[in-house]
């Protein structure tokens, strides 16, 4: 009864619809967000019993997806007094399947098609460039959870809600960049409204992509409507692993074409520079060689076995990870690690990342 009331009255308060969401980094939203993704990652039956952080003041709950692929989840809140609708999704959890989603970090086509069933092909722009690519753990869970994340979204824009912020802290932040893309590119295509109004909160987000992929997400978001808040003490900001080859280079840059300049030299300065040219880009070549054999088709056998029904896509040559969109720097002081001090033990590699650390942070950024 309570949320058919909301629903009444959001409908009632959007006649004569204006825009309420705010195109700059508000602490006071993100502080609310972080609470928003902290009741995520736990049962709703569980909800009365978690203590490690309030309820939101401003947002009521509405609705759970299910459990798919990596054992993905997103959850829906509704403002409780204006017409926004937040879209969480939950990051890792201490499950293989979870886990499982983050070491599969090769890359894929950020443009291309995907067969997440024998009669489902998910087609998908994330960006126009085709040099663009991204992390194919992450966009497969994206891909799952975006049905009913759709699904959802058509529901709230008939009430009247036209703000929506999108929001996941850690793998739910990476599948977050993904998703924003997706969700515009929708935009772009008249499958999604586009006088819908995003805004994105990645939290303690990883690399989602290649700089190609950044370049336009960068761009699509531009005019402060997308950040990632980032502790600078936590690790997970700074994964997957990143690699650089001369491929991953403009078309238009000497470095890329060396080896075509280095031909039309004379002996023995032909000889000399080609050494050195092999010498240098040899190993980087090799390793990205190693990172899609590892990280890709190994992976891949597991994935396979977490997700039958999957046809896996074919890899994208590169492991070029680059931080993504606006950044919001934390900087934690000596009070903060009076309270959560560094020790590289394995039992505190989450000290820095967990919600509690961003909300004492975020509660001193000026």
């Amino acid at each position: 009864m309570k949320i058919k009331l909301l629903f009444i009255g959001l409908i009632i308060s959007t006649a004569g619809y204006a825009q309420v969401l705010s195109p700059y980094f508000d602490k006071d939203e993100y502080t609310e967000l972080l609470k928003i993704i902290e009741k995520a990652h736990v049962p709703l039956d569980k909800w009365d019993s978690d203590t490690i952080v309030e309820m939101p003041d401003s947002y009521a709950f509405n609705y759970r997806s299910p459990q798919i692929a990596f054992d993905n989840i997103w959850d829906l809140w509704f403002h409780k007094t204006q017409p926004i609708a937040v879209i969480s999704v939950r990051g890792t959890i201490r499950t293989g399947a979870s886990f499982l989603a983050n070491f599969y970090a090769a890359m894929i086509p950020a443009k291309g098609e995907i067969a997440l069933e024998d009669d489902l092909t998910f087609q998908y722009e994330l960006a126009q460039n085709p040099k663009a690519a991204v992390h194919v753990g992450w966009f497969i869970s994206m891909a799952y959870l975006s049905k009913s994340i759709t699904a959802k979204i058509d529901s709230a824009y008939a009430m009247g809600i036209k703000d929506i912020i999108l929001t996941g802290h850690s793998q739910g932040g990476g599948i977050t960049f993904l998703l924003t893309s997706y969700l515009r590119s929708l935009q772009k295509t008249g499958q999604l409204p586009a006088d819908i109004q995003f805004k994105t909160y990645c939290s303690a987000g990883p690399k989602p992509g290649n700089l190609f992929f950044a370049y336009e997400y960068e761009k699509m978001t531009e005019g402060g409507w997308a950040f990632n808040v980032v502790n600078t003490v936590d690790w997970v900001p700074e994964v997957p692993f990143s690699l650089q080859t001369v491929h991953d280079f403009t078309e238009v840059n000497p470095f890329r074409h060396a080896e075509k300049e280095i031909k039309e030299l004379k002996f023995p300065q032909r000889l000399v520079l080609k050494r050195i040219y092999t010498k240098l880009s040899k190993p980087s070549l090799k390793a990205q060689e190693n990172y899609e054999k590892y990280l890709g088709e190994m992976v891949s056998k597991a994935v396979e076995k977490q997700i039958p029904s999957i046809q896996l896509p074919e890899y994208y040559e590169s492991n070029n990870y680059v931080r993504t969109g606006q950044t919001i720097v934390l900087m934690p002081t000596e009070e903060y690690f009076d309270l959560f001090p560094n020790d590289p033990t394995n039992t505190a590699i989450w000290t820095h990342h967990g919600i509690k650390p961003y909300l004492f942070l975020i509660d001193r950024l000026e």
